[in-house]
Formats: structure tokens, C-alpha cells, sequence
């Protein structure tokens, strides 16, 4: 056997080898991902709001939630708002209700931006309005809040509940 046959024969088994690591890593990925925990955060916008008492009203909400998925899904999609607080406290090992997520609230009073790091509790819808009680971890909350945005950290309960749910879209 030639030199060059040699060699041909040499990359045509380091090819195929390639390609058939690619496969496998492609699947394994594929698989993973099909396996992963799957965890959602939230984001809600209010048009304003208001801070007394512990007790944080938001505004102005519109009609969903919108989510979005930690990798490695990447999920995204919104849900109303009635089944976002009906799922707070939906019996499960990991419930918003037994662990209160923390959140930031991001609020744009005059131009001027303001964050607060919260923790969330009871939420209760009440028209075109969400209110949530709230301990507040830092930063501070006026007493009138112009436009804000509230970031929700993620949650496995509400993912188990949102895998099923119409509302989901995949970007994929």
C-alpha cells in the first residue's frame, strides 16, 4: 500500500470519527435540554404604582406576564395574569407561597431610574392592578412610582405548571 492511500485511508477514519463525535455531542446536547429542570423568570410593567405599608400596587398592568426560560431551553412566552397568581401557590415541592422569590423593581420617575430589590408575597390581582407584599432587601421604593418594570426571579413550580400551559412559545 501506497504512501497517499495510506493517508487517504488515515483521513477518512479521523473524518468519520469527527462527524460521528459531532453526533453524539448534537444528541447528548438535544437530550439535556429535553431533561433540564426547566426555570422561568418573570417580567410585569405597570404604567404606575404606589408603595405604603408593605403592600406594592402596580398599576396599569396590562393582561400577561410575560416569562422567558434559563438556558439550555431558552422558552419564552407570557401568561395572564389570573393564572400567573393562581399559580403562586399551587401545592409543590417548590411554590412561590413556601419560598417567596426575590425580584428588582425598576422604576422611571422623571427621568430619573430607580432600583429596589424585593421580596415578594400574596399576590392579588384587583382590576388592572397587581399588588404583592413585599419585604424590601434594598434600595427604596417612593410612595408613587411612575412607569416601572419588575423582574421576578425564576421559579420551578411556576415552570411544572407554564411546560403544559398554551401560552408557551419556543423560539426554536
Amino acid at each position: 500500500m501506497g504512501a497517499a492511500t495510506v493517508g487517504k485511508k488515515t483521513f477518512a477514519a479521523i473524518a468519520a470519527a469527527g462527524w460521528l463525535a459531532a453526533g453524539i455531542a448534537f444528541f447528548t446536547a438535544d437530550a439535556a435540554r429535553a431533561e433540564a429542570p426547566e426555570e422561568f423568570d418573570f417580567v410585569q410593567t405597570a404604567t404606575s404604582g404606589s408603595f405604603r405599608d408593605g403592600i406594592l400596587t402596580l398599576e396599569g398592568i396590562g393582561k400577561t406576564t410575560v416569562f422567558f426560560g434559563e438556558r439550555p431551553n431558552r422558552d419564552v412566552g407570557e401568561i395572564p395574569y389570573d393564572e400567573f397568581v393562581k399559580s403562586w401557590g399551587a401545592a409543590a415541592k417548590e411554590s412561590f407561597a413556601d419560598n417567596p422569590p426575590n425580584a428588582s423593581l425598576v422604576t422611571h420617575d422623571g427621568g430619573q431610574a430607580g432600583i429596589a430589590i424585593l421580596e415578594l408575597s400574596e399576590p392579588e390581582l384587583a382590576g388592572n392592578a397587581i399588588r404583592y407584599h413585599v419585604k424590601l432587601l434594598g434600595g427604596g421604593l417612593p410612595e408613587k412610582i411612575g412607569p416601572a418594570s419588575l423582574f421576578i426571579d425564576p421559579g420551578l413550580l411556576a415552570a411544572a405548571l407554564f411546560k403544559l400551559h398554551q401560552y408557551k412559545q419556543n423560539p426554536h
